[in-house]
């Protein structure tokens, strides 16, 4: 099972803690083990809502054994925003993907937000575009693909007031249109549970944008969307 989230959503929080109940562990995974600030901070702000979380030593985030081992004694785990090249970068590098797979197989519940919520998508596009508020590019890397557990992108943090929003959708719907994959676009306060491949539970009201029956030009992409971001 996997709750999907774009900033706090105390909905999704409140039905982790029903399925949790009180003695089952979080325990959260940052984006990369030198960010132990920002975790300890999701950490605590998990805890104040009631949820069993816990922050491991950095030591643990950086060899691959140790975490799988510690994921045993977990019920859920969290995947928290950060720069999503670094994240991947870091996912890659101790293989997360395969111990984010037989986690979820064995009944453990994946919380991602943001950039952990980007990784799982079919790859990291949404990292670059909207371009009013891309990630850094930090890290070039050999592959961008996602994990692909979510089926289509992910682009949150959307605000629909914003004098921008109206050009980062038209970008979002070329992303869409380019790579055949819809994008699901949300603003703070919004998310989803996922069962498998589909959506069992929305909170808010998400835009999905679905590929278009219409040719992307050069000329459209040159200069916003990477060759990789039509790779899945």
């Amino acid at each position: 099972m996997l709750f999907v989230y774009s900033g706090e959503v105390h909905e999704l929080n409140a039905i982790l803690l029903e399925k949790l109940g009180k003695k089952h562990v979080l325990t959260t995974i940052p984006a990369t083990p030198s960010d132990m600030a920002s975790a300890k901070h999701v950490t605590e702000y998990f805890r104040q809502e009631g949820i069993r979380a816990r922050l491991l030593g950095a030591r643990y985030y950086r060899v691959a054994e140790r975490l799988r081992n510690i994921l045993k004694n977990s019920r859920a785990l969290y995947l928290m925003g950060g720069n999503t090249f670094e994240f991947l970068a870091y996912a890659q590098r101790i293989e997360l993907f395969s111990m984010l797979s037989e986690f979820e197989a064995g009944g453990g519940i994946i919380l991602c937000e943001s950039a952990g919520s980007i990784i799982l998508s079919p790859n990291i596009a949404t990292a670059l575009i909207p371009t009013t508020c891309p990630d850094d590019h930090t890290l070039e890397l050999e592959s961008y693909a996602g994990m692909g557990r979510i089926p289509f992108h992910l682009s949150p943090h959307y605000e629909p007031d914003a004098e921008q929003a109206k050009h980062e959708l038209d970008e979002l719907q070329l992303l869409a249109n380019y790579s055949g994959i819809p994008v699901m676009v949300l603003q703070d306060g919004e998310g989803f549970i996922m069962e498998e491949q589909r959506i069992t539970r929305i909170i808010g009201k998400p835009v999905e944008l679905k590929p278009e029956d219409k040719p992307v030009s050069n000329m459209e992409i040159e200069g916003l969307l990477p060759k990789w971001a039509a790779s899945v």
